[in-house]
């Protein structure tokens, strides 16, 4: 079995003691020359983290103690994470960027009995009641109490002490692979935010996964601007380098700080979001030489648009490429595709309304479609499946629940002028598939499916599209997304792409209104560079329908709003179109109007 994450770091630490885990910056990043940073040796993470982890213990932290860990990237974050591996206890990982009352709602859901904060998490847990009915044990991450009841390094100092005067260091306790790792909730942007359940299997599948699909090596340099991804970053022997950023709101990192540190340490691989991505191309400073040591970057959180992958391109040494990798928190990586894939190839096809590509399947890692529902789809034998899909089978295989809306394979959603496409919901299998979400059987039935031939659990993804004749998957968009009309289904990401080509416009999002007689009204908003008056918009809007007018599957458009401003996206990654709320604002825009009411 592949080691652990706490016991990747072990590992680490015995063989490369004095190499640099994580560099930190002391203070602000200069923007031009050097800047001190902290520079954390495996060494020292290790023992620090282990120190912490007897500390904690002490504490009454033990094996199975969930723990809302809600700490900035850097140092304190990294330490208190593998002192919880270790210990055996459940850090609670939750996006403060996704809202005050959510962040409650998600620690009522989860209830943590320890917290551990930065002083700001903790000033926000007393004012707002975090965990309050739950959490019996709460410590600040850094010197200082803060009303809590210890401090880290308090901890860890203490732990030190007790263990070189007794030199009795209990072992912690053997880590068993199926058992509850962690607890990730999902950013909540298409719904309500759920806590997924990872095991040490899972983590240690993963990075696995990364290592084989990128080629990572041990003794790189990382800059990464995902904090989960940074971990995994030590555990694949990566020096870290920590940047300065509201890691809640990546879209306002501050390209000239990137540059800065980029240069400095000559860093290898880079981690961004889409929006990342885009904030460095527009840099207008911007200078090849500063990109000059990086190998990859993995771009991940939602599909990068073929004008950024371009404009990013020019930033890297010729042949480094920019991988997109296709997931999600509960199943992470499925499939992966690099740009030059995509600005050679793909790029054309998705303007042509065929979807995004996002690659083929990693290796360890099947998909298969199946007919889209709304409902549970309790058991699905994916072998058959996939042999039917293959031609092996005489019968065509079923999947349960999904009588009613064509069950069969083939007989899947259409979308007007799809000439065959045959789009369904994308089920994964694989080791990295979490097994539920915690304490959310609701969720938990809607999201996974039995295979009884295996017994394994697979992911519905959430997620429609298709797989093509050289197995690469085409995403169409969000299943919660797509408008059903009576001319057809049509999906975002096979309508938007054909219309963001149009001069003038920014990015576009499709969502469905509902008439008074009960139909869905498809209707696109429209995010321009800046506010059109009357004239420009109606030259726009008749370029659009001109453009809509020459695919079938656009041809039912006739709606066209422009939206004031920039479209709200989740707060993870700041990257997704948040569709939901656009939903909303588009139906008090058209009124009784549009959606045959009287006037």
């Amino acid at each position: 079995m592949s080691r652990t994450v706490a016991e990747q770091l072990a590992e680490r630490a015995r063989t490369h003691p004095l190499q640099v885990a994580l560099h930190i910056p002391v203070d602000s990043v200069h923007r031009i020359g050097p800047t001190a940073h902290r520079a954390i040796t495996f060494e020292k993470l290790h023992w620090y983290s282990d120190m912490l982890g007897h500390g904690l213990a002490s504490q009454g932290i033990v094996p199975g103690t969930r723990v809302a860990l809600m700490v900035s990237p850097g140092f304190d974050f990294f330490a208190s994470t593998f002192a919880l591996f270790k210990i055996g206890a459940i850090p609670v990982l939750i996006d403060p960027g996704m809202g005050i009352k959510n962040v409650g709602k998600c620690l009522s859901q989860a209830e943590p009995e320890a917290f551990i904060g930065s002083t700001k998490a903790n000033l926000a847990r007393r004012l707002f009641g975090w965990g309050k009915a739950s959490v019996r044990i709460t410590v600040n991450a850094g010197t200082w109490h803060f009303f809590c009841t210890r401090a880290t390094d308090e901890l860890c100092k203490g732990a030190a002490f007790l263990l070189s005067e007794t030199m009795d260091a209990k072992p912690f306790p053997p880590t068993i692979a199926n058992s509850l790792c962690a607890i990730l909730f999902t950013s909540g942007s298409t719904g309500i935010a759920k806590g997924v359940e990872y095991t040490h299997a899972i983590f240690s599948a993963q990075i696995e996964l990364l290592k084989a699909t990128y080629g990572i090596e041990p003794g790189e340099i990382d800059f990464c601007t995902f904090p989960l991804f940074a971990l995994f970053g030590a555990a694949l022997g990566m020096s870290c380098v920590i940047p300065i950023m509201d890691a809640s709101r990546p879209a306002t990192i501050d390209p000239a700080k990137v540059r800065g540190q980029l240069r400095q340490f000559r860093c290898t691989n880079l981690f961004g979001s889409p929006a990342v991505l885009k904030r460095l191309a527009s840099d207008p400073a911007a200078d090849p030489a500063d990109y000059a040591s990086i190998r990859r970057v993995i771009s991940a959180g939602a599909p990068a648009t073929p004008a950024v992958l371009e404009a990013f391109t020019k930033l890297l040494p010729a042949g480094v490429p920019i991988y997109t990798p296709y997931g999600a928190t509960e199943c992470l990586p499925v499939a992966n595709i690099s740009s030059v894939e995509i600005l050679n190839e793909t790029q054309a096809m998705t303007e042509q309304g065929r979807g995004v590509c996002v690659g083929k399947p990693v290796a360890g890692i099947e998909v298969m479609v199946i007919p889209i529902t709304d409902g549970v789809v309790a058991e699905l034998d994916f072998q058959s499946l996939e042999r039917e899909r293959r031609g092996e089978l005489g019968a065509v295989a079923r999947a349960p629940g999904s009588e009613g809306i064509g069950g069969e394979l083939g007989t899947v959603a259409r979308a007007p002028g799809s000439e065959g496409i045959e789009i369904g919901e994308f089920v994964v299998r694989g080791p990295v598939v979490t097994p539920r979400y915690f304490r959310n059987p609701q969720a938990t039935a809607l999201a996974k499916i039995h295979d009884p031939t295996t017994g394994e659990t697979l992911h519905r993804m959430g997620d429609v599209g298709y797989i093509d004749e050289q197995g690469r998957l085409w995403f169409c968009g969000r299943k919660s997304h797509r408008v059903v009309t009576e001319q057809g289904t049509l999906f975002t990401d096979r309508v938007e792409p054909v219309f963001n080509t149009v001069d003038g416009v920014v990015r576009t999002a499709l969502v469905g209104v509902q008439s008074d007689g009960g139909t869905t009204l498809p209707v696109l908003c429209v995010e321009t560079p800046h506010k059109l008056g009357n004239r420009k918009w109606f030259d726009l809007t008749n370029r659009l329908r001109r453009k809509a007018e020459l695919d079938p599957q656009t041809a039912i458009i006739e709606l066209f709003l422009q939206y004031p401003g920039t479209f709200p996206v989740d707060v993870r990654h700041n990257s997704k179109i948040f569709r939901e709320k656009l939903a909303v604002w588009a139906d008090k825009q058209l009124g009784p109007k549009w959606k045959g009411g009287p006037a």
